[in-house]
């Protein structure tokens, strides 16, 4: 089968360090014909460094080209609806960076689309096709740790404006509700709804230590899902002195402990069982998912209703905190 033809709109830091590494590795499922970005300068490095492609600053521009018959949308969340809108009606297919929306409004809308289109649209949720989490809900599901009850997960680290994340006025300002706490954090809510089931209530405090990076930029959401898991996920991004990103589930034969890429089962009066997963972070594999949507007609497995699903948490558990 030959190559989609793809056109990258939105050329920052997501575009050059994670979707183009993807994409590199499948230069037999994807050919990039044009980039886009909102200045000349960006949209000209971007281009030279995929390899000398036509770049624009106008979208449409790209749209209107029938060079392309797929978009990779990589720009500010608040942005979204319309240019997926968009690039939909000019019958090309769909895949956008999430958040899938700056708010609930917005993304509900957006789940029309499937009716009204037949283009394939998905959201980039690389948590879901991450080897270390599929691996994690496989071996819940094989039963090594009896009934999971018990989820744990703690983001700890720090960011403050010298980050090249917090150089975003869009980010920073809050064009969409929670900032770094939802952008980041929308990522573990997929990966707690695959392995725990549906969230099925909740509530959440949320602070402001660091009012550089944003309203907000702390959070603990206490929840329960639908498969009896009682949980707390923690994401504080203004911690001094201290990282950890680690993720505990307890099961009533053993538990399992999630980090660093590895996975590590724990029983009692048992040696530890310990896998290491060596991968991308999952967005070769997302870019797959959506190759094999275009050309073999497969259902992905992060269509906007996921998505969706994730922001309604995210946004939910902060809506919480405000009441």
């Amino acid at each position: 089968m030959k190559p989609v033809s793809l056109g990258i709109i939105g050329c920052g830091i997501a575009a050059r360090e994670l979707h183009w590494p993807a994409l590199r590795n499948l230069k037999d499922k994807f050919e990039i014909k044009m980039v886009c970005s909102r200045t000349e300068e960006s949209a000209k490095s971007f281009s030279e460094m995929v390899g000398g492609v036509p770049y624009t600053i106008d979208y449409k521009e790209m749209l209107n080209s029938k060079e392309v018959e797929a978009v990779d949308i990589i720009l500010p969340i608040h942005m979204n609806y319309q240019v997926i809108l968009d690039s939909l009606k000019k019958k090309k297919h769909v895949i956008v960076e999430k958040p899938i929306a700056s708010n609930l409004s917005d993304a509900k809308k957006m789940l029309s689309f499937e009716k009204r289109f037949k283009q394939v649209m998905m959201v980039a949720e690389n948590y879901r096709y991450h080897p270390l989490y599929r691996r994690t809900k496989g071996i819940i599901d094989e039963g090594r740790i009896g009934e999971l009850y018990g989820l744990f997960w703690n983001c700890f680290r720090y960011i403050d404006r010298t980050s090249k994340y917090a150089q975003m006025e869009w980010r920073i300002n809050h064009q969409y509700e929670g900032g770094f706490v939802t952008d980041a954090g929308i990522h573990n809510i997929a990966a707690i709804r695959m392995i725990g089931g549906e969230i099925s209530s909740g509530i959440a405090a949320i602070e402001c230590i660091n009012p550089t990076i944003g309203r907000m930029d702390s959070m603990s959401f206490l929840f329960a899902t639908s498969q009896h898991v009682k949980g707390v996920f923690n994401i504080y991004y203004s911690v001094n002195g201290y990282s950890e990103e680690k993720l505990l589930l307890l099961g009533t034969e053993g538990s399992i402990v999630v980090e660093n890429n590895t996975i590590i089962i724990k029983k009692k009066d048992e040696p530890d069982s310990i896998e290491r997963i060596e991968s991308d972070g999952g967005y070769t594999a997302e870019f797959e998912d959506f190759y094999k949507a275009i050309r073999e007609g497969k259902a992905t497995e992060s269509p906007f209703s996921e998505a969706y699903m994730d922001l309604q948490v995210m946004l939910g558990a902060i809506e919480s905190a405000q009441k």
